[in-house]
């Protein structure tokens, strides 16, 4: 009898030994009691003139479907920890459709890499247009200060949605020269169903919300008339009962407006800033509603909503969602981290690890739709030629997260 349990027990122990022998033969990141090789890289971001940081910028590894994730500071700094060995490290701002780039890194093991400086350059991945105005001048910014491209347009090529959709985002000056029609207001309804964005300051708020050309009764593509804002013109593709402006603005400087929206204050390192207005009759947004986000406020001197954006929620769910067949843009959720969710842009060919892990196509931010994002800032880009470092930043920030 001591002999049968003394063999019993030498069998249950060779067993165990086989057991544990497999699970150390084949570690996987699924496999909780296997502990990954880290490392940390550090850099900073630039945009692609190679001197102006770039603060919130996404940074993250891509490995097996997990995402290694940090953002930059307010010096465009970051440190990120991710699994030693030879990585792609993907530099991005905004949703990463436009905007982003990527590094092949060495991370050691226990250690740490310093990318040098002035290589982790922010690029340019989609072609940006702007349509000139008489009192403002965003393309400066994009082109001057940050370094990237921009091709004009004329409000006529609204005209022509197969050109729109060659462009990533479109900015729109105050002061247009042309008349919008039907046709033009549809086509940009469409445009950012598809996922393109739109920057608009001031009196370019006519091509949203009209400028008195398309006259008919429903003048909404919607078909709903003008009924719960007075002061709303005919024509446009966003509704009145949700975005209604009226020129009333006087020449001013509203000191220590709220920012509001935590990702602005992140970008900006604070929570007010002085806003100038160079002349009379800036359009004062007298009606707001979801979902329309309020991103700069004036509460002292009851001038309201200074500066909104709108994700839009694509009656197209995933059309177009790759924008050249290799990169398609994801809601990224961190496991156990359902509230830090992110939205990212990834090589197509790890779309189905992270489908598997729970994330999904689309951007958070548009409940997991394609549509893009809008801008309205009440303000110009270039009053008189100068704009403050504040007002620089923010558009600088407008620009980058399209």
């Amino acid at each position: 009898m001591k002999k049968s349990i003394l063999i019993f027990s030498l069998l249950i122990a060779s067993l165990s030994f086989f057991v544990v022998s497999c699970k150390k033969d084949k570690p996987t990141t699924e496999d909780p009691t296997t502990t990954i090789p880290m490392g940390t890289v550090t850099g900073k971001v630039t945009a692609a003139n190679g001197t102006t940081a770039i603060p919130n910028a996404n940074i993250f590894v891509d490995s097996g479907g997990e995402i290694y994730f940090t953002q930059s500071n307010r010096e465009g700094v970051f440190s990120l920890s991710a699994p030693a060995g030879t990585q792609v490290l993907n530099v991005q701002s905004g949703s990463g459709r436009i905007f982003r780039a990527q590094y092949s890194v060495v991370i050691p093991e226990n250690g740490t890499v310093q990318v040098p400086a002035n290589t982790l350059l922010l690029t340019q991945s989609v072609n940006l247009a702007y349509i000139t105005g008489l009192y403002d001048d965003i393309q400066s910014i994009i082109i001057d200060s940050l370094g990237y491209t921009a091709t004009p347009i004329t409000v006529a090529d609204l005209s022509n949605l197969t050109l729109m959709q060659t462009f990533g985002a479109i900015f729109l000056n105050c002061g247009k020269s042309g008349l919008m029609d039907a046709q033009k207001y549809q086509n940009l309804k469409d445009y950012v169903d598809g996922g393109g964005c739109l920057y608009a300051s001031d009196w370019a708020v006519e091509y949203l919300t009209g400028d008195g050309n398309m006259k008919t009764s429903g003048h909404k593509l919607s078909g709903h008339a003008k009924t719960s804002c007075a002061t709303g013109m005919i024509g446009g593709f966003i509704e009145d009962s949700t975005l209604c402006t009226s020129k009333i603005g006087l020449f001013t400087t509203l000191y220590n407006t709220q920012v509001i929206a935590p990702d602005l204050q992140g970008f900006l390192g604070k929570t007010n800033i002085d806003v100038a207005y160079d002349l009379d009759g800036w359009d004062v947004i007298q009606q707001i509603e979801s979902p329309w986000e309020v991103l700069v406020q004036d509460a002292t001197n009851g001038n309201g909503p200074l500066a909104a954006r709108l994700y839009v929620n694509s009656t197209n769910k995933y059309k177009n969602i790759t924008k050249d067949g290799t990169w398609v843009t994801i809601c990224h959720i961190p496991p156990g981290n359902p509230g830090n969710a992110h939205t990212i842009t990834i090589n197509s060919n790890a779309l189905q690890a992270h489908l598997a892990h729970g994330d999904y196509l689309g951007s958070c931010n548009s409940g997991g739709t394609n549509g893009g994002v809008i801008y309205f800032t009440t303000f110009h880009n270039k009053p008189q030629g100068v704009i403050s470092n504040d007002i620089q930043h923010l558009l600088e920030y407008f620009i980058l997260n399209m």
